[in-house]
């Protein structure tokens, strides 16, 4: 995506030394855009990448593997993610994660936190709104986003 943003760029500075105008040249930014847009569809294997990135694709939300950022979601939602993780077979280590579980589990606040119910739903809570919905990935990403949450959720023991 970052080739595809220099280019635009390119084309926005060639355009205007050209003399197009600053409307045709935010029109071919939004085809530059729309092409991000399908890159990450192609990543994530949804027809609605913009949920997944709050509708803006620099808002930071997705990390330099296609994965959204896990530092905004709430101990209890990392947890019930992990909980679906586990129950769906999608984690490397079965054995850490289920010890991980039921570490965290066993903390009072953990499985009270509203977050907790949507995470084992596979919807994982992102901050500011944003949430992603583990379901809606293809196998090999959402294996890769259920290890990067049993990272997440081993850092939080």
């Amino acid at each position: 995506m970052t080739i595809l943003r220099l280019g635009a760029l390119a084309v926005a500075c060639g355009l205007s030394v050209a003399g197009v105008s600053a409307a045709q040249a935010q029109s071919f930014g939004n085809i530059v855009k729309g092409a991000e847009q399908g890159a990450l569809q192609s990543a994530v294997g949804t027809n609605n990448a913009s949920s997944i990135a709050g509708g803006d694709l620099t808002s930071g939300l997705l990390g330099s593997m296609g994965l959204p950022s896990l530092s905004t979601a709430s101990t209890g939602n990392i947890t019930g993610v992990l909980s679906y993780c586990v129950q769906n077979k999608l984690v490397s280590s079965t054995s850490t994660a289920q010890t991980t579980l039921n570490s965290l589990t066993g903390k009072s606040d953990v499985t009270s936190d509203t977050s907790y119910a949507s995470g084992q739903q596979g919807i994982l809570q992102l901050g500011n709104g944003n949430q992603l919905s583990l379901d809606s990935l293809k196998a090999k990403v959402r294996k890769k986003m259920c290890n990067a949450v049993l990272n997440r959720a081993s850092s939080l023991l």
